[in-house]
This record gives C-alpha cells, structure tokens and sequence, in this order.
C-alpha cells in the first residue's frame, strides 16, 4: 500500500489481538463553543447528531452503557480487542473530578483493551494530560485532538476558536507524556484550495501524529454551514477534486503516519451535499488508483 492503513497502528498499540473493534461511548459531555465557554453557536459545520452513533446514550451512565454494548461487540467479535471510543463533543471538557468519574469505569473494565478520546486542543490542561498518562501506563490511550484545518483563517471562519498554535501545543505536550495523539481534518472548507490541503498535510507530516483521519467536508442539517451553502455563498468539492486532494496529501503525509479513514458521512435524512460522501469503497478505490 502507498500509505499505513489505521489498523496496522492498531496492531503495534494492541499486539495480543488480531483484530480491534471501536466502542463508541457516550460521556455526556459538551464543548466549549456550545456551552458559553467560548461561544454558543458551535463550529459551523458541526452537527454531533449526524456522525454519532450513541449520540442519544448522553444521559446514560457510563457503566450502563458499558453493560448494555460490550456483550453485544463481545458476541460479534469474540476475539477482538475492544477499543472504546469517547465520541461525541469535547470529552476532556469538563473538571478532572468528572473526567475520573467516566473514564475511570472505562479503563478498569476487564474486557476494555484501550480508549480512544475525541477532544479539542484548548481542552487539554496539564492535569488532564497528567491523567491520561498515568491510565496510558495500564491501557493504551489515544488522543484524538481535532484540527479540521492548518489555515487559521479558516479555523476563525468557521468558528472553531482556537489557533493551530494552540493544536501544535496540545499536541506536543500530549506527545511529550508518551500518549499516542491522532488529529481529524477536513478537506473543502470554504475557500481553501489545494495549497491549504497541503499545508495541513504537511503540519500532520512535520508533527509526527500517530494517525490522521480525512474527511469530505458534507453539509448536514442543522448548522450554519447549511444555511451559507444553501444561500449559495460556497461549492463543494467534487468527487474526483477530492480524491485528488486527498491523495496529494497522503503523499505528502507519508507511510510514518497512518491514515484511519479518507471518507466520511451522515444520516440519509441528515445529509444535504454532496451525495457522494458516503461512497467510502469508490473513494478508496479512487485515490489509490491516484496514488499508483
């Protein structure tokens, strides 16, 4: 293969186990930019709805959840390593007190071989990250730390409210207390062009990341990014300018890097654009063959 698919960093985290299944969670959490903290309208495109699987379980308690979705995976996949995976909004957004009482279940439950974190660069104080370092001695522990982008004029476009500054060092600091740190990016914001999908790669690439997913940016009910695209204020990619984009990217990125996934997408009845999104085996094959 041109690039190091996720699993293969999957199998160097978890060496007992051929195969390794995500758990979603929900933590019942909320972030910065809806709650008041930093804003209440959230990131532009932003609809947790439409991407999480447990986006309904936020008022269920962490251990029901783990009693109610682990035998289920565990029935599926009798001998895989369960990676649980805390998804929806900013789950290290909350007091270090609160943060135990949710994580701790997790990584003391006997059938849980790892967790996975989905937060945001301005959510990581040192405590937090002093935490998860001492779990990460008993289980792996993944950080996933949002980015979308590499532009900060785009980031403040769309609302993101914070700077690649502040990624670069919650990253660094993530990585300096041994955590393996992963990041997302989405690839046809607004008026960035291939030089800013480069540019993102490139910061990936020079950050040394565990792992990076690649999204098509789609617009889903809900957000203020509909109703910009609906007014007609910006296009979307098309399919074959994706795959392109990608694949420059995934060159740039490099083997050091493994790519979790290169597609993304949303609930039919989510969904406004573009249709193509979830066509996840056309994207693939599309960007290999660009990448032969």
């Amino acid at each position: 293969m041109h690039y190091t698919p996720y699993r293969d960093l999957l199998l160097k985290l978890f060496p007992n186990y051929l195969k390794v299944r995500k758990l979603p969670l929900n933590g019942g959490m909320s972030c910065p930019n809806l709650d008041g903290t930093k804003g209440f309208a959230g990131c532009s495109y932003c609809n947790n709805r439409s991407f999480s699987p447990v986006f309904d379980q936020a008022q269920v308690a962490i251990q029901e959840q783990l009693d109610k979705f682990v035998p289920r995976l565990r029935e599926k996949y009798p001998n895989a390593g369960i990676l649980a995976y805390l998804q929806p909004y900013t789950n290290t957004h909350a007091p270090l007190e609160k943060l135990q009482g949710i994580i701790d279940p997790i990584v003391k439950h006997k059938e849980i071989a790892g967790l996975a974190i989905g937060t945001r660069p301005d959510c990581l104080e040192d405590e937090k990250i002093a935490y998860l370092a001492e779990l990460n001695r008993k289980k792996p522990i993944i950080v996933e730390i949002g980015l979308q982008t590499a532009n900060d004029l785009t980031l403040a476009a769309i609302n993101r409210r914070h700077t690649l500054a502040e990624w670069t060092d919650a990253v660094k600091r993530c990585q300096k207390a041994g955590l393996t740190v992963t990041t997302h990016v989405i690839v046809g914001l607004p008026g960035e062009t291939l030089v800013d999908f480069k540019h993102t790669a490139e910061v990936i690439r020079d950050m040394k990341l565990a792992a990076v997913k690649i999204h098509p940016l789609h617009i889903v009910t809900g957000t203020v990014m509909a109703q910009d695209y609906i007014a007609g204020q910006f296009k979307l990619l098309e399919f074959e300018e994706y795959c392109y984009a990608v694949a420059e990217m995934i060159k740039i990125i490099g083997k050091d890097t493994a790519i979790e996934r290169f597609s993304g997408e949303s609930p039919s009845e989510m969904l406004i654009a573009p249709n193509w999104c979830g066509e996840r085996d056309r994207i693939i094959a599309e960007v290999e063959k660009l990448l032969d």
